[in-house]
């Protein structure tokens, strides 16, 4: 089965020359749509492949919580 989305990341990996190969994935959105009352109704989102393995995907979603930066104290 094509993955249009895997392709198109490797794309991106291979522009950048470093060598990466895209071994697993998940991509994080923001989506959001106009009700038929007018109103944004706004929402989190995540799409990983159907045929990755679940513990992979919890294991990235988790990765990325330890990447994040976290903000810096104001007073």
């Amino acid at each position: 089965m094509s993955d249009p989305i895997r392709a198109g990341i490797q794309q991106y990996l291979d522009e950048l020359g470093d060598g990466w190969h895209l071994a697993h994935y998940v991509i994080a959105l923001g989506i959001e749509r106009v009700t038929a009352d007018g109103n944004i109704e706004s929402t989190p989102w995540y799409y990983a492949p159907p045929n990755q393995a679940e513990y992979v995907t919890d294991g990235l979603l988790d990765a990325v919580q330890d990447m994040r930066i976290e903000p810096a104290d104001h007073e």
